[in-house]
């Protein structure tokens, strides 16, 4: 017989969590400096499912080889952009954020849901044009975070987000708003 002295928001904000996959970003987050990403497959496959890596295996084993070694640095958008591109032929914008973002949970996160609400969009005829402008979009993104984060409604949304999901309030106020973001298709 079930209990009766469940807590009614702690279930809810439970469920809300496992559908935002909040569960799976602790676990990211947990592990992405206590082990080998370029070796762990649970990790990998974590990290696959939260951020719908659908890439090949020799384009996985660059990434992750690429993400254990600079995991410990400070590195930046342009860097990891680069290297993807140099090692596989592609320019990985939303990929490359997730990694940086990953390692600098400060760091917002190139999301095609996101980069659509704000507005934005990757332009180019080359794939060396789009890979300038997508170094620029990325400080556009940068600076639109910094902006709205000053905001009432951006105060508003991490207050609620705290409120709703108190067992997430360590995510930075960035990860709070992305996931926002990311949730209004």
């Amino acid at each position: 017989m079930l209990d009766m002295n469940f807590d009614v928001s702690q279930v809810l904000a439970e469920r809300l969590a496992s559908s935002l996959g909040l569960d799976k970003y602790r676990f990211i987050m947990e592990q992405v400096k206590q082990t080998d990403i370029s070796k762990n497959a649970a990790f990998q496959r974590t990290y696959n499912g939260f951020y719908i890596v659908r890439r090949n295996e020799a384009w996985r084993k660059q990434y992750y080889g690429y993400f254990e070694k600079i995991k410990y640095e400070q590195p930046v958008f342009e860097n990891i952009l680069t290297y993807l591109y140099e090692k596989t032929g592609n320019i990985e914008p939303s990929f490359s954020s997730k990694m940086l973002a990953t390692i600098s949970p400060e760091k917002p996160i190139w999301d095609r849901y996101v980069v659509t609400n704000l507005g934005l969009e990757l332009t180019g005829s080359t794939k060396e044009q789009k890979l300038c402008n997508a170094i620029a979009l990325y400080s556009d993104i940068e600076a639109w975070y910094d902006a709205f984060l000053q905001t009432d409604k951006a105060k508003e949304c991490i207050q609620t987000f705290d409120r709703l999901l108190p067992t997430y309030a360590w995510l930075t106020d960035i990860k709070k708003v992305d996931t926002i973001l990311w949730s209004i298709r």
